[in-house]
């Protein structure tokens, strides 16, 4: 999956007409209703800025039934992983039986499979949508020559970078009216980083291992898309990040391990 072009595709998909447009339309027209509350906090601390991160933390606690609904799908997976694992090994050489012998094991324990990938994958049509919504606000604010600070950043509709002048121009490290000072992409791979650790299961499965590689990637993007896009989606990103960071260690507290259940469970 190419996903820096399905970026650009979904911020391009924003500006036409048709269902997915009006979707993105109606996203931006509630961060703009956001915005006229937090508009009249002075900057640097309203505006814009502080209506992405509200506007974020609503779309993630829309999103939270289907994430609840996935972890508990994924601890289940992750109790039987032991059996799963002794099964692979007794029918290693016989793939009819080992298929027939886990369905019967999922069966035997009323886990379905896919419970834990098709919540998340529901969440990508918000997730581009949103991208859509803040691309469409942005143009829009470029073309107006607005200019919205937040905390360090001079203008949220350029990068966050000391490379960028709050204009969009290139300038030298640190020039004249430069942006930002690349907080907000280390930010996002650092929160990318930690999330994606907490949440993967401490198992030494196949599938485990493969996501730990992709743990090691996916804060170089994070990083990576920061960098590239303006300061007002990268407040959304950090924002959804440290969201989910906040959530997975509140419901690690309050829920037992999934060896635990595992135990209870034979």
């Amino acid at each position: 999956m190419n996903f820096p072009i399905l970026l650009m595709n979904a911020a391009k998909a924003s500006g036409k007409p048709g269902l997915w447009g009006t979707f993105v339309n109606f996203l931006s027209s509630i961060l703009e209703e956001i915005n006229l509350i937090t508009g009249k906090i002075p900057e640097p601390f309203g505006g814009y800025g502080l209506a992405i991160i509200l506007f974020s933390i609503l779309m993630r606690l829309i999103l939270l039934p289907l994430d609840l609904k996935s972890r508990k799908s994924n601890e289940k997976m992750q109790s039987i992983q032991p059996e799963v694992e002794a099964i692979n090994k007794k029918y290693k050489n016989d793939p009819d039986k080992r298929n027939k012998k886990t369905m019967e094991l999922y069966q035997k324990y009323e886990i379905n499979p896919m419970g834990g990938c098709l919540p998340m994958l529901l969440q990508f049509p918000l997730f581009f949508a949103m991208v859509g919504a803040l691309n469409s606000i942005s143009n829009r604010e470029v073309a107006r020559g607005s200019i919205d600070a937040f905390l360090w950043i001079k203008n949220i509709w350029q990068p966050d970078s000391p490379l960028k002048a709050l204009t969009g121009q290139n300038i030298g490290m640190f020039g004249k009216g430069f942006n930002g000072l690349f907080l907000l992409p280390i930010l996002a791979g650092v929160t990318s980083y930690y999330q994606m650790k907490i949440t993967q299961p401490d198992t030494g499965s196949n599938a485990n291992q493969q996501m730990k590689g992709f743990t090691a990637i996916m804060p170089i993007m994070s990083v990576w898309f920061c960098m590239m896009y303006t300061a007002s989606f990268a407040i959304y990103w950090v924002t959804t990040n440290v969201f989910q960071i906040v959530q997975q260690l509140i419901l690690k507290k309050r829920t037992p391990s999934a060896g635990k259940e595992g135990d209870r469970k034979k």
